[in-house]
């Protein structure tokens, strides 16, 4: 064998043992798993969140995006400020939202202020979270609720959340999630939160009730890995800052 050759062939070998001794990361685990398979546990499927899923459905088959901005698909959030957010949905009208009543609305965790679009499309709801639902108390945050006439809420939080865990960054940075309500008349809270959505796709509405590939369990790398392909940044979708 020529002296080169026999050269090339053992930097050859060298390289591959190098990288046969690298550990296996878990991005590179769940590189090549699918999002687009239902990532709802079927356990989770109740019979209400079933009705909003068909609701859903018949929303999507029968959607066509027009001039008129009056319902969520129509409004993309990802990389948009607040006041883009906005001016999408108000189409540049500054006297689109009224104040339904002067006076602010407590509720058990905060308290809020809704405005009705003089279309009548579109609801309006600034509120101020001051505790957890346990009475905890927290550092304050802004929450602005966008909901349309069919079930449809954009939640933004401009300023993030300042109380959530170190490990969750980015729930602390500018953030917002489209989802669909149970009840389409129905009021803002978790409870009547069906699922989020993302397009024109429906996802899960907390990380517990993802359904994750098999031989993953939760609280594990991978488990994190996949979350964050498939579901972390399509429900927490970043804005731009204010």
């Amino acid at each position: 064998m020529q002296p080169k050759i026999r050269v090339f062939l053992m930097t050859l070998l060298m390289v591959l043992l190098i990288f046969l001794k690298q550990p296996i990361t878990p991005a590179q685990v769940t590189q090549g798993m699918s999002c687009n398979q239902s990532l709802f546990q079927q356990s989770n499927l109740t019979a209400d969140i079933q009705q909003a899923q068909k609701n859903f459905s018949d929303l999507v088959n029968s959607f066509q995006e027009d001039s008129n901005v009056d319902i969520i698909f129509e409004v993309p959030i990802e990389q948009k400020s607040p006041a883009e957010i906005e001016q999408r949905i108000t189409e540049g009208n500054p006297n689109y939202f009224v104040l339904e009543k002067t006076s602010l609305t407590s509720e058990s965790d905060g308290f809020f202020q809704r405005y009705q679009s003089t279309d009548g499309e579109w609801t309006k709801t600034i509120k101020v979270t001051t505790n957890e639902a346990n009475g905890k108390s927290i550092l304050p945050y802004i929450q602005i609720f966008y909901e349309d006439n069919y079930g449809g809420v954009i939640r933004i939080k401009p300023y993030g959340n300042p109380s959530a865990p170190a490990f969750l960054s980015h729930l602390k940075m500018p953030h917002g999630t489209l989802y669909f309500k149970k009840d389409t008349q129905g009021d803002l809270s978790w409870s009547n939160e069906a699922f989020k959505v993302y397009g024109l796709m429906t996802l899960p509405k907390a990380p517990k009730e993802v359904k994750l590939p098999d031989g993953i369990t939760f609280g594990t790398p991978e488990a994190e890995s996949f979350l964050q392909q498939c579901w972390t940044f399509k429900t927490h979708i970043p804005l731009a800052s204010l």
